[in-house]
């Protein structure tokens, strides 16, 4: 197939380009001017467009039968810029695909945040600016939803010091010992993704894979120490302080005009221990089960960059 990618030079993006060039689809990616190109994998044909552009996107469009959109932001100094870019660059990729390639499957990398702790609805401006775009998105004749969870593997930028610590032996886990979460590996999610352009069954579909069982930090630590081989001191940061490093981000960033790393937003997210796990739901679906174990996920991630 001839596929449209956006985000190709994030984390979930070029692991997923990846995975389509490797499974022979012919993949355009579409970055920003101010994006890494050096992170997007050698075998896609690169464009530069303004993602807020239908216009500017739509010249890249002929031809294509699929479009992964990847790109977004998950940090942003108010709830209007998440849904400026969130949904705003999502619309924009909508219309421009109605008018040049409207038999296309639309995949939409969502976030579990836009379903919310107990499905509730979303707790977080990202969370509501997600939900937003998936409502966009349901306006296109084929889509299929993904409510990705935390994907781990090894070339995250983001956890990259979480993982160097844990080598020297010690580690900060974030909420109390009830905190439960979803992951997913980063190969297992690019795999369940790069798949859905051959199975008709996801059509029209929210689907949220990950591991079979909800995790928690100790189950995480668990496997740290299995995946080094040594002890790891680990430092549980209750959730009241994570709550208030969550509020002492937010100041900070009055003054720095930097985006908050933590807000209270996200602290309320990290310590929930309401989060559902829908995997079955995947696996009923579309038969897809995921091929690592959350010990064989942990020792890919922590392992020191380039092995």
């Amino acid at each position: 197939m001839r596929i449209f990618i956006t985000g190709a030079s994030g984390f979930v993006g070029r692991n997923l380009a990846q995975r389509l060039i490797d499974n022979g689809h012919t993949v355009t990616a579409a970055v920003r001017a101010s994006s890494n190109v050096n992170l997007v994998p050698d075998d896609c044909e690169i464009v530069t467009v303004d993602l807020m552009s239908a216009e500017s996107i739509s010249r890249h469009l002929s031809g294509i039968e699929a479009i992964f959109h990847v790109a977004g932001a998950v940090k942003a100094r108010s709830g209007e810029d998440f849904d400026r870019i969130n949904a705003g660059l999502t619309a924009a990729i909508v219309n421009a695909a109605k008018i040049r390639c409207p038999e296309a499957l639309f995949v939409l990398t969502s976030s579990q945040a836009a379903a919310g702790p107990n499905d509730a609805g979303p707790q977080s401006s990202y969370g509501r600016s997600k939900l937003l775009a998936e409502q966009v998105v349901t306006g296109f004749p084929r889509y299929v939803i993904v409510r990705a969870p935390a994907a781990l593997g090894s070339g995250d930028r983001e956890t990259r010091s979480f993982y160097s610590w844990a080598r020297r032996g010690v580690t900060v886990t974030l909420g109390n010992d009830d905190v439960n979460f979803c992951i997913i590996s980063i190969s297992d999610l690019a795999c369940f993704m790069a798949e859905l352009v051959n199975n008709p069954a996801a059509e029209g579909q929210i689907l949220q894979p990950s591991c079979p069982e909800l995790i928690t930090w100790k189950r995480i630590h668990k496997s740290m120490e299995k995946a080094t081989g040594r002890k790891i001191f680990r430092i549980p940061l209750p959730s009241f302080l994570v709550y208030i490093a969550g509020f002492l981000g937010e100041a900070a960033a009055t003054f720095t005009g930097a985006y908050p790393l933590l807000d209270r937003e996200k602290a309320r997210d990290i310590t929930s221990s309401a989060w559902l796990c829908k995997q079955h739901k995947v696996e009923r679906i579309t038969g897809w089960k995921p091929e690592l174990s959350l010990d064989e996920t942990i020792r890919r991630a922590i392992q020191p960059p380039g092995k």
